[in-house]
């Protein structure tokens, strides 16, 4: 009996959530595991690579989170547009970035260092699409101006141009870009063009003309790729025979907004926010309504976290260990009526000085008073000093009279005896 698969779904929406639910295999169920709302914007893109989860926003943001810990990583500001595409090399060394206004960076995972940072990776328009090869060493970039950029990862440069003018009917209306698990190949959509190309012969091997338009397109193995329209319908289709082989005609209600694989299991979510577990040959194993428009989803392995209760005091009945990041903040309370009180008679003052006639009415009239207190100071300094003389007097003012007699008796009659 083989082992039980889990893996996690990880889901953007226009409402600026991040949702997290959790697929098992022996069970066939869906369970949330976590849900953020540390962007401003709807999300625009989702990467992972290990236990990174990258998130880029129309709040010109790119959010990196640590799956393991299950908190906020870090912030990556280098962008001054809409995200519109991240994606991490395959060895996990790099994650490469584009925006609306065409620029494209590329940053080292680990410290997060912007090592290389191109103001116009297109020369007209945005960047809309990135692939990155399997190998880490070749990307392509897919703009608005209807070409393609090869860049050189190695050398950090650009390599050569394809312009897909004289090669597609209309290259403005392409949406996506992507590699096949071997590199050989990279899939281009838009509309209803889905077009195969190889690497070796230098442009498109297969076209596959949908008759309803195509809003997702991804691979399955190196010789087929499912395929999400508009409709609500879904097909797997072989690019050597360019022939559906499975289809389902109301996978959902509503446009296939995303699509991804993963051990044998595919997962596809519509713009009315379900979400549903397919197993290879198209039958429904489960699903569960987000609640949210979806604009995009990426599978990743599950790291075994889930939501646990525990029981605390009478105040907090239970603490939910869940893996959402969690923005810290900063209360500040003071006091108004302090405040207030302070500065009332600071306005009263500023208020008397803003008034000429006032101010000097005030000023002449604290001079006259400063004047009357040294004057009474004075008086009382000279009415205590009189008062201490007065008692003195008083209480040794005979003896003092008589030695003075005494003194003025004695020198008269020295004088007499001299004479």
């Amino acid at each position: 009996m083989s082992s039980p698969v889990s893996f996690e779904i990880i889901v953007g929406t226009y409402e600026e959530y991040i949702l997290g639910y959790i697929f098992t295999s022996n069970k066939q169920t869906i369970q949330q595991s976590f849900a953020s709302h540390d962007h401003n914007a709807s999300i625009r893109c989702l990467a992972t690579n290990g236990n990174y989860l990258a998130s880029g926003a129309s709040d010109d943001r790119i959010i990196i989170y640590d799956l393991k810990a299950r908190k906020e990583h870090c912030m990556l500001t280098q962008h001054e547009s809409t995200i519109t595409a991240v994606q991490f090399t395959n060895k996990h060394s790099h994650v490469m970035s584009a925006s609306q206004d065409g620029a494209l960076a590329i940053v080292r995972v680990g410290n997060w260092q912007l090592e290389k940072l191109w103001d116009k990776a297109h020369k007209e328009g945005m960047v809309v699409d990135i692939a990155l090869h399997p190998s880490g060493k070749l990307a392509l970039t897919l703009g608005s101006d209807g070409c393609i950029q090869t860049w050189d990862l190695v050398k950090g440069r650009k390599a050569y141009i394809i312009n897909l003018k004289t090669k597609c009917e209309d290259p403005k209306s392409l949406e996506k870009i992507s590699f096949s698990p071997d590199g050989t190949k990279f899939v281009l959509f838009g509309g209803n063009y889905i077009g195969i190309w190889s690497l070796e012969v230098g442009g498109a091997v297969q076209v596959i003309t949908r008759e309803n338009k195509v809003t997702c397109c991804i691979w399955q193995g190196n010789c087929h790729v499912l395929v999400g329209h508009e409709d609500g319908s879904m097909a797997s289709i072989s690019i050597l025979t360019k022939e559906a082989e499975k289809e389902i005609n109301r996978a959902h209600n509503g446009r296939i907004k995303a699509a991804d694989c993963s051990e044998g299991y595919i997962v596809t979510a519509s713009s009315t926010g379900e979400l549903k577990v397919w197993d290879s040959e198209f039958t429904e194993l489960c699903k569960i309504n987000s609640g949210c428009r979806v604009t995009c989803m990426k599978i990743t392995k599950w790291l075994g976290f889930t939501i646990k209760e525990e029981p605390q005091n009478d105040a907090e009945t239970k603490v939910f260990h869940a893996a959402k990041p969690v923005e810290s903040k900063v209360i500040v309370e003071y006091e108004q009526s302090s405040e207030d009180e302070h500065a009332e008679p600071k306005k009263k003052a500023r208020d008397q000085l803003k008034n000429p006639a006032i101010s000097g009415k005030a000023i002449k009239k604290s001079k006259k008073n400063h004047v009357k207190r040294l004057k009474d100071k004075k008086v009382g300094e000279r009415d205590a000093v009189t008062e201490k003389k007065s008692k003195r007097k008083g209480s040794s003012g005979v003896s003092s009279t008589a030695s003075k007699m005494s003194k003025k008796m004695k020198k008269k009659k020295k004088k007499d005896v001299a004479d």
